[in-house]
């Protein structure tokens, strides 16, 4: 069985983890992969000059398509920003393909508009033209109309890659991923924590006049260096799909957890471990951080590891992928 993946983005940005995941899991159920990207098997660029990425991604799709030998590929995944250029040679071909989505758009202003626009025809294609659809939260699921098969792929992780925190007597309050401007973390700043900040985006050099910032490195030995995760996100609409690959993270490496209630996290919403609060709110993150902060470490560190217990039990890889491996064996060709 083999399998093309088809997304803009390269496998040593941030945002990569999610997708080697899942791939990596797809390979130990016997799938052969190669990748349509910028640095992958297949090579196609996106232009970064403003207002010609996804026009010119989506052009380099189809010639690539339509230059390569596709009749030993058993079906295709499709991330939404390629489904323009990938659905009409596709459909020539009779190769089924599933339409993915892990990353609805986020920004704000013009390139907000612009980016929604996109989305919405990669939609309105992808229920006409796709074999089924792959997205990572029900509340994604719920908001697209769809009749073909589905599966929720929800944010996983790799356990064999994290060790377990042993707890500070200081406890140091961390969040990691993006520090995009979008992500609003300068508020998490303002809580009176220990704060370490660490990642990569475009407010990182306003937020180390804040607060601790280091860029990406070693996930887990930071982690592990931690006491307590924190994903606070903005009251808009959009995160509302989330289904956060950070808080998996945070599970993996025995953290108790404060968080904004958003999809992904429904089925956790009882747990001792995670504290859920609502999209945006500062007052309620920052006395959730509070009291974890005022527990004693063994209290802690009990908390980190039924955490740690859960992620083993639903958040690994393997876990998260069944339904979508049952859905491309259906589909394939």
């Amino acid at each position: 069985m083999k399998l093309l993946w088809i997304t803009h983005r390269r496998q040593t940005e941030m945002s990569a983890t999610s997708r080697l995941g899942i791939s990596s899991a797809l390979i130990d159920r016997g799938w052969e992969i190669e990748f349509m990207s910028p640095d992958g098997e297949h090579r196609v660029e996106r232009s970064s000059k403003f207002g010609f990425g996804h026009r010119s991604f989506n052009r380099n799709v189809s010639a690539k398509l339509k230059a390569i030998d596709l009749s030993s590929f058993s079906s295709v995944i499709v991330e939404w920003t390629g489904v323009e250029g990938a659905a009409e040679v596709l459909e020539i071909e009779k190769l089924p393909w599933i339409h993915m989505d892990r990353s609805p758009p986020v920004a704000t202003g013009l390139v907000g508009w612009l980016q929604r626009k996109q989305y919405k025809n990669a939609w309105r294609i992808a229920r006409s033209n796709s074999s089924g659809r792959a997205v990572k939260s029900q509340y994604m699921a719920s908001s697209q109309p769809w009749d073909l098969p589905s599966s929720i792929v929800p944010a996983g992780v790799d356990l064999s890659v994290f060790e377990i925190a042993k707890m500070n007597e200081n406890p140091l309050v961390v969040c990691h991923g993006s520090l995009d401007r979008t992500r609003e973390l300068h508020r998490l700043t303002k809580m009176g924590v220990n704060l370490l900040l660490f990642g990569e985006g475009n407010d990182s050099q306003r937020l180390a006049t804040m607060t601790r910032v280091e860029s990406s490195g070693d996930v887990s030995a930071r982690l592990a260096s931690s006491d307590i995760g924190v994903l606070h996100l903005p009251n808009r609409e959009v995160w509302e799909h989330a289904s956060p690959l950070k808080v998996a993270e945070y599970a993996a490496a025995g953290l108790p957890i404060v968080a904004s209630n958003v999809s992904g996290l429904h089925a956790y919403r009882d747990a001792e471990w995670l504290t859920l609060i609502p999209l945006g709110d500062d007052s309620a993150c920052q006395e959730a951080l509070q009291k974890l902060i005022q527990l004693p470490l063994e209290e802690r560190q009990r908390l980190g590891y039924l955490a740690r217990k859960e992620a083993e039990r639903s958040m690994t890889w393997e876990r998260c992928t069944e339904s979508l491996h049952e859905m491309l064996l259906g589909v394939k060709r």
